[in-house]
């Protein structure tokens, strides 16, 4: 009789503390207004209805301990609404299936409705935050108890991925856990630290480079809160509180990488938001190429190098022209695929590995491309991207070389003309990270403009002055005869694509002077031997300007 007491003064006693839990979590907004309100209007607020939809579409005919402990279980409880089970004094997981969802004679039908949704909690406070509320913590409908977390990665991994039901089709943690947002990103930040800032300390480096704001943003909300200067120096090895060559990743375990809640507000997180490390608050994005564009591209950062974004919209090269290669199509319409076939790997990731190609659990391939090219194939997909990486590299090569060898024809020549653009529009080109793919064609436009540039450099191509000539125009060499060198003068009245070449009189090409796109303007070029790195015998030679619309052929004589 006395231990049948104590147990029922415990149950009194737990019934009482779920009690206060659920008080709690309809209280929450008289205090945290914001997160109240933002939560109210997201989906975590509203995951009664998708049950129902699912039982009456699916479980037609079974009752509620079919759905959590049958062969074929789905507990839907334990992440739409986990705390549902707290609810009258504490019920099993199956008595809410019950009391939450309408039955005929105890079974589910296809009129299956929400039931009792005044008191259904959805995914709501006390799902991840313990009553202390500074505790993370994801709330087990099976114990009723919190199930400690690493991070809020792992917080989310328990519902959107297979941290805690293995054969859940909700896996968007395992794909980000597989991409480089969630893994390698404190590696490579090590690198650079090592490599770029030896001899910094981390408020110099948060000055000059901000690694976190990118590369971890929200890890500067651990530890009760931090700037990210002091994020760097605990997720980063110093010595005497300066990087060095030896530096290295620390305390791996708590570094968050580019965290769910970096791009998605955790109180309302189908909202696009950007998590800011500077101000710890997040920012509305108006789209999708936005939120992407803060760190691969300069929408927070002016002066960074990482431009896909910017390359994709086909603007920004000096004095090159605008190219729009895939007119309105989105960063995430590529990398973000999801074919939408039920039991499908882009389905269940729903683009969270940001892959273009997609391995499906048959082993086939599925590429983004043909979401507007459905004549491809994964196969000529892949072959296409590798057909643009090895001529963005190979161009990229002849580029660097180019630039190179006008950078140390400057050194005695002080005509600068176009060497800032030249090496402007080649390292914007590289800057794409792409390797050549996104935006194709103006990335090769980029690259050929800085090579016809350099060129120009090395062969003395100036600007006469800044008249706006009204026809082309290729005048007779000065002096001609010449030993050894002559200048030719010629003027374009509209921008485009110009060559100007020497031949022999046999037809043979001796020189380039000039392949690539210029400005209307008059120009001088310079030709002699030393330009081309050969003796050529006395004789007439041919020069010849042309345009898509315009060719004009002079002679000069070399007399030795």
């Amino acid at each position: 009789m006395k231990t049948k007491n104590y147990l029922i003064i415990f149950l009194a006693l737990l019934s009482i503390l779920l009690l206060q839990d659920y008080i709690f979590a309809q209280t929450c907004q008289s205090c945290h207004t914001s997160e109240a309100a933002l939560w109210s209007g997201s989906k975590h607020a509203s995951s009664q209805a998708d049950v129902a939809s699912e039982i009456s579409a699916n479980w037609v005919g079974q009752t509620p301990d079919s759905v959590i402990i049958g062969s074929q279980a789905e507990d839907c409880i334990s992440c739409h609404a986990p705390t549902a089970d707290t609810v009258n004094g504490g019920m099993s997981e199956i008595q809410a299936m019950g009391y939450f969802f309408s039955t005929t004679n105890g079974k589910y039908t296809s009129t299956t409705q929400p039931a009792n949704t005044s008191s259904w909690p959805n995914v709501d406070c006390n799902t991840c935050h313990q009553s202390d509320m500074t505790t993370f913590g994801v709330f087990n409908s099976v114990t009723k108890t919190y199930d400690a977390v690493k991070t809020a990665n792992d917080l989310c991994g328990n519902c959107h991925g297979t941290l805690r039901h293995p054969d859940t089709d909700h896996r968007i943690y395992d794909a980000w856990l597989s991409s480089k947002h969630g893994h390698k990103g404190q590696d490579d930040v090590a690198g650079e630290l090592a490599g770029s800032h030896s001899g910094q300390t981390p408020d110099q480096v948060i000055a000059g480079e901000d690694c976190i704001a990118c590369h971890a943003p929200t890890s500067v909300t651990l530890n009760s809160g931090m700037t990210e200067s002091q994020a760097l120096g605990k997720f980063f090895s110093t010595s005497n509180g300066t990087f060095s060559a030896t530096t290295s990743p620390a305390d791996t375990v708590d570094y968050p990488n580019v965290s769910c809640i970096a791009c998605h507000n955790p109180h309302d997180p189908d909202t696009l938001s950007y998590f800011n490390s500077a101000t710890k608050s997040y920012q509305i994005m108006s789209s999708s190429d936005s939120l992407c564009g803060q760190c691969h591209g300069n929408l927070r950062f002016p002066n960074t190098d990482h431009l896909s974004y910017n390359i994709n919209s086909g603007t920004g090269g000096m004095n090159v022209a605008n190219v729009t290669s895939m007119n309105g199509v989105k960063c995430i319409d590529c990398h973000m695929y999801n074919t939408g076939v039920d039991g499908s790997n882009s389905a269940m990731f729903k683009g969270h590995t940001w892959s273009v190609f997609v391995k499906e659990p048959d082993g086939s391939v599925d590429a983004s491309c043909i979401k507007c090219h459905p004549t491809m194939t994964a196969d000529s997909s892949m072959a296409l991207v590798a057909k643009w990486k090895n001529a963005f590299q190979a161009l990229d090569s002849v580029a660097e070389a180019k630039v190179t060898n006008a950078a140390n024809h400057l050194k005695t020549n002080q005509d600068t003309s176009y060497f800032a653009e030249a090496q402007f529009n080649m390292t914007y080109a590289e800057s794409d990270e792409s390797g050549g793919v996104h935006n194709h064609l103006y990335s090769i436009a980029l690259l050929n403009d800085a090579i016809s540039k350099a060129d120009m450099i090395v062969t003395g191509i100036s600007v006469k002055d800044v008249n706006h000539p009204i026809t082309f125009n290729l005048s007779q060499n000065y002096p001609n005869p010449f030993n050894p060198s002559t200048k030719i003068n010629f003027s374009i009245p509209r921008r485009g694509f110009v060559t100007l070449k020497v031949y022999d009189m046999l037809g043979k090409e001796i020189a380039t002077l000039v392949n690539g796109n210029m400005n209307e303007g008059n120009y001088s070029a310079d030709f002699s031997e030393n330009l081309i790195t050969k003796q050529l015998s006395s004789g007439i030679y041919i020069y010849q300007l042309k345009e898509e619309k315009f060719v004009q052929t002079r002679k000069m004589v070399l007399l030795k």
